[in-house]
């Protein structure tokens, strides 16, 4: 379906709405003009060109004499009963004005077939109208049901659709607001650890503050600039991951081991930003931050065309006072994989004896423009990730 041929049927404008309703009227004549004119040809009986000639004409002129009938009913149910009974629900109204409306459509229908109708057709040709009241308002209750019906089931069609599209509208929107409320909490979740690491390296008067501070501020401009798409080059997001390892390998030093295993290409793969940062937070947060002797982290990473696999397992203390949740962190990511890959991601969190264990995966998106050039692969330190490296 053309462009123009949507909006002659579903736009709004008053340009196509006069269109629109000229057709429809214009068909409405034509229908009854074909139907009725060739009744004689359906009776058996051999009929010249001129009968058929006749029969159409008459035809024609029962269809323009009662069009404004139509037209009057067709409208007052359209846009004063339905809108003032139907989208109330105020349906015992709506049945007795509309039954009110046909019977006043059949009477009125009758006098245009007596003294309108008759007349015009005795003008014109031979054939005599009969003036029957019984059959003349049965007549023109068949005549006001059918336009009508067809009119206002259009009419109903239309609005159905049109508040179709504005649900989908209303559920965009309230996806995009709830998307960015998880966004903004996670931001200053992120920020908040960064500055207390920070903070734990100034008071030891650390030689490697300034480069925490710089690191900071490339992570800081990645949200506020980068993080903006609904979706992100893979391998930027991987690039956010290894900078925010590097800040806490130097808060912990020798007492953290992190393992990273990454296979395969991130170029071409797109996901949505700030989605798997919150899991690595959350096990040096809940993990290593809480062992006081040696702590590990073992990361793996899989990727597959449209697909990503993540295992990440940390040490945890045992404790009988833990906590079942694991931070607002991992409570936004839950509820942005559900938001933003349903049906299109496998997550599972659990812990064993000492050992906390995330698995992921999803399906991810293909985007050219996601594929790293010379320069970007140089600037991500991704040559470094894409083996296998151990701290």
């Amino acid at each position: 379906m053309s462009a123009g041929t949507y909006n002659l049927i579903y736009s709004k404008e008053w340009g196509y709405r006069i269109r629109r309703h000229l057709l429809f009227w214009l068909a409405c004549v034509f229908f009854f003009t074909i139907i009725y004119g060739s009744l004689p040809l359906g009776s058996g009986k051999l009929v010249s060109a001129t009968d058929v000639a006749k029969a159409y004409l008459v035809a024609f002129i029962q269809a323009m004499v009662f069009l404004p009938l139509h037209i009057c009913l067709s409208y007052t149910i359209m846009y004063l009963l339905v809108p003032r009974f139907f989208f109330e629900e105020k349906y015992r109204q709506l049945v007795f004005w509309v039954s009110l409306s046909f019977l006043f459509t059949g009477i009125f229908s009758h006098g245009l077939s007596v003294w309108v109708a008759g007349p015009a057709v005795n003008y014109f040709t031979i054939t005599t109208i009969k003036s029957d009241f019984v059959l003349g308002l049965l007549a023109g209750l068949r005549g006001g049901l059918t336009v009508s019906g067809f009119a206002v089931a259009i009419k109903l069609g239309k609005y159905w659709y049109h508040k179709n599209q504005l649900n989908k509208q209303l559920e965009a929107e309230k996806l995009k607001a709830e998307l960015q409320v998880l966004r903004a909490q996670v931001h200053p979740h992120f920020l908040f650890n960064t500055l207390n690491n920070l903070y734990s390296l100034a008071l030891q008067q650390s030689v490697h503050t300034p480069e925490v501070v710089l690191k900071l501020s490339g992570l800081l401009r990645y949200m506020l600039y980068d993080c903006n798409a609904a979706k992100v080059p893979l391998w930027m997001e991987l690039r956010l991951m290894y900078d925010y390892i590097e800040l806490e390998k130097l808060r912990y030093g020798d007492r953290l081991d992190f393992s990273i295993d990454i296979e395969g290409d991130p170029a071409g793969s797109t996901i949505a930003p700030l989605l798997l940062l919150p899991f690595l937070e959350n096990s040096f947060k809940h993990g290593a931050s809480e062992q006081l002797d040696q702590a590990w982290i073992s990361l793996s990473l899989r990727l597959r065309p449209n697909e990503l696999r993540m295992k990440l397992m940390n040490g945890i203390v045992e404790s009988p006072v833990r906590q079942s949740a694991h931070g607002i962190g991992l409570q936004n990511v839950q509820k942005r994989l559900m938001l933003l890959y349903p049906d299109k991601h496998e997550l599972k969190i659990f812990r064993e004896a000492e050992v906390f264990i995330v698995s992921l995966s999803v399906q991810l998106e293909s985007e050219p423009e996601a594929t790293l050039n010379k320069e970007q692969a140089a600037d991500a330190v991704l040559p470094q990730m894409l083996t296998s490296t151990h701290v």
